[in-house]
């Protein structure tokens, strides 16, 4: 039973009713799986994260490992490298090109071939660009080489590359959409007044496309987690050092059994990502009510 509510200081007291006990029922798998798949794993990743491999508490011991831990640096580096590169050409690609579509009357074939790699398979994407830069490969052959160009220094450039390819298309839409958005009767008084066309961008476009930029930097910045797919069916679990990712750290952690380094590094990822996000939003929102 649950107390509702007083009137004339009498607690009014009210009984579960069968509708509320049915609808309990039909939440319980819910919650079953929730607690099963979630709050269980996480209660046990604490204690991990905790303890060495012999079940004894540690304390943070972990956490001083593993940033210690030269493998662990290297992956983290490059993986901030990587987002700081690839993440503003994922949104300034997109957005450039919906500029000239948006201008270009008759673009409607333009617009498949650019999103036409936001529905290709990753597996078929990473078997074009291996056939691409394996030895002996399509680049080799023009260029009369024989070069693994993923184990070379422009790896980090080629990782960038397939990733920008792979992802520009959900930001193509939206960078469309956005300037759909834009009344045109702006840039009509902006051409009146005597501005450019790079002032018209930065002081029109750019402003109104806020809403619009700020989704593209979330999206670019998921997907650029999930570029670890691509990266590992074109050069391993081990690749060159220039595109060793976090997420080859976790999956060779994952793959040695080792569930301390494994658990730990989840946490400061996880942490890392939540202070960016946290303050990637506050500073949105200062921007966007002007403060």
């Amino acid at each position: 039973m649950k107390i509702t509510n007083k009137t004339n200081g009498r607690a009014h007291i009210t009984r579960p009713t069968k509708d509320n006990i049915a609808a309990s029922l039909f939440i319980v798998p819910s919650f079953a799986g929730v607690a099963l798949f979630y709050i269980v794993p996480f209660i046990m990743s604490i204690g991990y994260a905790a303890a060495d491999a012999d079940g004894r508490l540690v304390g943070l011991a972990n956490f001083i490992g593993l940033l210690s831990s030269e493998a662990f640096r290297l992956a983290a580096g490059n993986t901030a490298k990587f987002m700081a590169v690839a993440i503003p050409l994922n949104i300034a690609v997109p957005l450039a090109i919906a500029c000239m579509l948006f201008k270009t009357k008759g673009g409607g074939w333009l617009k498949t071939v650019f999103m036409s790699p936001l529905v290709v398979p990753s597996a078929c994407a990473a078997f074009f660009f291996r056939s691409l830069f394996m030895p002996n490969g399509l680049l080799s052959r023009i260029l009369g080489a024989n070069t693994d160009w993923l184990q070379t220094e422009y790896s980090f450039a080629i990782a960038v590359g397939v990733y920008v390819w792979k992802n520009m298309g959900f930001n193509l839409v939206l960078a469309l959409a956005g300037l759909t958005d834009i009344p045109r009767a702006y840039y009509e008084w902006a051409a009146l007044e005597g501005m450019g066309g790079a002032r018209m961008f930065f002081g029109i476009t750019l402003v109104y496309m806020a809403p619009s930029i700020f989704i593209m930097f979330v999206m670019s910045f998921i997907n650029a987690f999930k570029a670890y797919r691509e990266l590992y069916m074109l050069a391993g679990s081990y690749p060159n050092e220039r595109i060793y990712m976090l997420q080859h750290y976790m999956n060779n952690q994952f793959a040695k059994l080792d569930y301390q380094n494994l658990t730990v590094a989840s946490f400061v990822i996880t942490f890392i990502i939540a202070a960016f996000m946290a303050m990637y939003f506050a500073f949105e929102k200062k921007l966007a009510f002007g403060e």
